[in-house]
């Protein structure tokens, strides 16, 4: 079957079309794909920069984490999944028996394995995963939708784990990649009276404009954009450093109120430093980190959001295209794109 696949323990990757497929096993499935979308840690794994390497890939691996197919095959002792079922996959699978698991925060598994990391991904025609991985999608949700899935319930997951009620609060959102561009809608449909985004790409800043907040640019005017228009409280209500780019967590803590909140939820290729007296001691900001998705209260609260039409995961795709085409999709990010699907039945 074709695949793209990552070989060896440096840059580039292969395009196969001969790629020998896994048998299922016990409570496994095999899934058609449908669609599969590329995202920065795809652009990390093809680079085999310093971040990859520290992921440990497995070689060879099929590459690919953001997926979402059709069940053909179920392995014994599956009864959660049946042939015909629409799902998308969740990229962290956990192991179900270590101590995070059993008290339900399968999320910080200790013998996590990541989806086209140290199992064969989802830019292929077909893959073999655990049927735990899968999540049901609702009747009303595409599959090609439900390739967002994965990349969405981060900033699901993220609003969660900030514990702070957005209604009527002003959200500052640190980078417009797809991330945050889907926290600005979450933002806005829990009732956020101000989401600004910070983004130095000017195509991202007009994207996260679209959906109705307000881009700023990457640099000291959008913290006084942010302080004059809080100014009745000093600053914003909560923030979210989506991007992980040098500088950006410092941005928007400076936009921020006393006693608010801030996310970390973009990766940090290298250390920073962090005015901890001034955010945290005097200031007495709650700063958390959002890793991934908690299973499955993020996908439950997801799937709502955009079954409701309060989140439009559609509106973020930008581009289409094939396996094939897989560097082109890879080259995008970064530049006049949203997000890219890779669909397998597309020549």
């Amino acid at each position: 079957m074709r695949a793209v696949v990552k070989t060896a323990p440096a840059a580039g990757f292969d395009y196969v079309t001969d790629h020998p497929e896994l048998p299922v096993g016990p409570g496994q499935v095999r899934i058609e794909v449908a669609a599969a979308s590329p995202c920065g840690t795809d652009r990390e794994l093809v680079g085999y920069t310093p971040a990859a390497v520290a992921f440990g890939l497995k070689f060879p691996v099929v590459l690919g984490h953001e997926v979402a197919g059709t069940v053909v095959e179920t392995g014994p002792g599956v009864e959660t999944l049946r042939k015909g079922d629409r799902v998308a996959l969740e990229s962290h699978i956990a192991c179900r028996t270590c101590y995070h698991c059993r008290v339900g925060q399968g999320h910080n598994c200790l013998n996590m394995a990541l989806l086209g990391v140290h199992v064969d991904g989802g830019f292929a025609e077909r893959l073999v995963v655990p049927a735990h991985a899968c999540f049901v999608l609702p009747a009303d949700v595409s599959t090609e939708t439900g390739a967002l899935f994965e990349s969405a319930g981060v900033a699901v997951h993220a609003t969660l784990r900030s514990e702070t009620n957005l209604a009527g609060r002003s959200v500052v959102i640190g980078g417009a990649g797809p991330i945050g561009l889907a926290l600005v809608q979450i933002a806005l449909a829990s009732g956020a009276r101000r989401v600004a985004v910070i983004e130095p790409n000017p195509f991202r800043r007009k994207f996260a404009e679209s959906f109705g907040a307000v881009g700023l640019d990457a640099d000291d005017d959008a913290v006084d954009w942010c302080l004059v228009d809080a100014a009745d409280r000093k600053g914003f209500d909560a923030g979210f450093d989506c991007s992980g780019a040098p500088g950006a967590l410092d941005l928007v803590l400076r936009t921020l109120r006393r006693e608010a909140s801030a996310l970390c939820v973009g990766v940090q290729n290298q250390p920073f430093s962090l005015d901890v007296t001034r955010f945290v001691i005097k200031y007495g900001i709650t700063v958390k980190g959002s890793f991934g998705r908690s299973l499955w209260q993020t996908w439950d609260v997801l799937a709502a959001l955009v079954s409701s039409g309060r989140l439009d995961l559609d509106a973020l795709v930008t581009h289409r295209m094939g396996l094939a085409d897989f560097q082109e999709a890879v080259d995008l990010q970064g530049g006049e794109a949203g997000k890219v699907l890779l669909l397998p039945d597309r020549r």
